[in-house]
C-alpha cells in the first residue's frame, strides 16, 4: 500500500455576518484562513507556536483581537513565526462585490456560499487533506463551517486514505495561529482597518504565502489602470498577457484532469504575484514548483515542469516570461519582459538550427546527395526555418 502524507489543514476566520459595511464594526471582508502544515512536521509546530503563546499570550490563546492595531508587536509576534515549517491558504470574499446579491442577504445562504468556496478551494488544491477547526468554541460561522466539512467528508479510497476529512479541536493551539494571520489578513483586505501605519504584512508573510484566493475572483475584473504596478507598467504588454492568462483560467478552470489542474495551480500563483505589484522580480522556478508540492499534484522534477506545465500553458497561448539569468518565470507586464523571454529562446533555438542544419548537410554530401532530409515530407517545416533564417 503506497504511504501519502497527510496535510492538516488549521482553519478560523477573520470578519462577520452583516451588509453595514459603511458602519466600523461591520467587517467588509470575510476571510477564512487555513495553516497548511505536514503530518510530520505537526508536534513541532504545536510546540513552537506554543512557546510564541507562552511568551506573549501568557494570560491565555494567540488571539489577532488581543494585539489590536499595536502593529509593532503584530510584526514582532509574525516575524517570530516565520522559521516555523507551516504555510498559509486564504480565501477572502469582498462583501462590497456581494452587497447586491439579495440571495446572501441572509445568514445561512452566506454561510452557505463560503462554505461551498473554501470547501471548493481546499478540496481542489490539497490531496488527503485534514481539516483541524473548533466546532465548539468557535464563532458560529467557524462552526457551520466545521458542520458542512464533517457532512461532505469523504469515504476512503482504494488505498485506505481519506482525501478529505474532518478533526474537531477545541484548544489547538494552531488554530490560534490560524485566527492571529486572519486578522492580520484584515488589516491589508477591510476598509476600516487599512491605513498608513499598518506594515507590509504581505511582504512580511509572502515566503508564506502560498495563495490567497480572493472572491469575487478578483482577476475577472482587475483593473491595470487603478493598480499599484501602474507606473510600471507598459499598458498594452500588461493588458493583453493579463487577458492571456485570465481566458486560460476561465476556459479550463472546470477542467479536472491532473495536468490542467497543476496548470491553474501554478497560473494563478503568477497572477497572484503579478497583481500584487511583485512586477520586477521573476519568480524562481523552485518556488513554482513548490505550489505544486502541497496540491494534489505533488512533486514534480524541474525537466517535466518546464515542458509540461510551463510548457503547457505557453501552448495554450499564456504569456510567460522566463530568464535563464534571473532563474524564473512570471507573467510579463513590459516590453523588456517579453525580450527576455524572447532571449532567451533565440539563445536556445538558433544553435540548435544551425546544428540540425550541419547535421543534414553533412549527410547529404557525404552520400552524394542520395540521402536528402531536406525533401522528406516529415522535415519541410524544419526546411523552411532554416532556409528563412539562412535567407535572413
Amino acid at each position: 500500500m503506497r504511504i501519502v502524507e497527510k496535510i492538516y489543514a488549521f482553519t478560523d476566520e477573520s470578519g462577520s455576518f452583516g451588509w453595514e459595511l459603511d458602519n466600523e464594526n461591520t467587517s467588509t471582508h470575510f476571510i477564512i484562513t487555513a495553516i497548511i502544515v505536514r503530518e510530520s512536521d505537526v508536534d513541532a509546530v504545536r510546540t513552537a507556536v506554543a512557546d510564541i503563546r507562552d511568551r506573549y499570550f501568557p494570560k491565555g490563546e494567540i488571539k489577532s483581537s488581543k494585539i489590536g492595531k499595536k502593529h509593532n508587536r503584530r510584526k514582532k509576534i509574525l516575524e517570530e513565526t516565520l522559521d516555523i515549517p507551516y504555510r498559509i491558504f486564504a480565501v477572502v470574499v469582498d462583501k462590497k462585490l456581494l452587497k447586491d446579491s439579495r440571495g446572501l442577504r441572509f445568514k445561512p445562504p452566506f454561510y452557505k456560499f463560503m462554505n461551498n468556496i473554501v470547501h471548493k478551494e481546499l478540496r481542489a488544491a490539497f490531496k488527503n487533506l485534514v481539516v483541524v477547526a473548533d466546532e465548539i468554541g468557535g464563532s458560529d460561522y467557524m462552526q457551520s463551517f466545521c458542520k458542512y466539512v464533517e457532512e461532505h467528508s469523504e469515504i476512503p479510497n482504494l488505498y485506505g486514505e481519506s482525501e478529505f476529512s474532518f478533526e474537531n479541536s477545541k484548544a489547538e493551539v494552531v488554530v490560534q495561529l490560524a485566527d492571529l494571520i486572519s486578522g492580520t489578513l484584515s488589516f491589508l483586505y477591510d476598509e476600516h482597518k487599512k491605513d498608513a501605519s499598518v506594515p507590509d504584512y504581505q511582504e512580511i508573510l509572502k515566503d508564506k504565502i502560498i495563495r490567497i484566493e480572493q472572491y469575487p475572483k478578483t482577476f475577472y475584473n482587475y483593473d491595470l489602470e487603478k493598480s499599484a504596478l501602474a507606473s510600471e507598467y507598459d499598458k498594452d504588454i500588461a493588458e493583453i498577457c493579463l487577458h492571456q492568462a485570465i481566458n486560460f483560467i476561465r476556459k479550463h478552470e472546470d477542467d479536472e484532469s491532473e495536468l490542467c489542474q497543476a496548470q491553474l495551480i501554478v497560473l494563478k500563483y503568477l497572477l497572484f504575484r503579478f497583481m500584487n505589484n511583485d512586477t520586477r522580480a521573476y519568480i524562481p522556478t523552485s518556488e513554482l514548483i513548490h505550489q505544486l508540492e502541497w496540491t494534489k499534484y505533488g512533486k514534480i522534477k524541474e525537466q517535466p515542469f518546464r515542458t509540461n506545465i510551463i510548457g503547457g500553458l505557453r501552448d495554450a497561448g499564456v504569456i510567460i516570461s522566463g530568464s535563464h539569468h534571473k532563474k524564473g518565470y512570471k507573467i510579463p507586464s513590459k516590453k523588456s519582459e517579453i525580450e527576455d523571454f524572447l532571449n532567451h529562446d533565440v539563445s536556445i533555438i538558433l544553435p540548435m538550427l544551425g546544428r540540425l542544419k550541419k547535421c543534414l548537410d553533412t549527410v547529404k554530401l557525404g552520400t552524394c546527395g542520395v540521402v536528402d532530409l531536406y525533401q522528406a515530407d516529415a522535415y519541410k517545416e524544419l526546411k523552411a526555418f532554416i532556409e528563412k533564417d539562412m535567407a535572413e
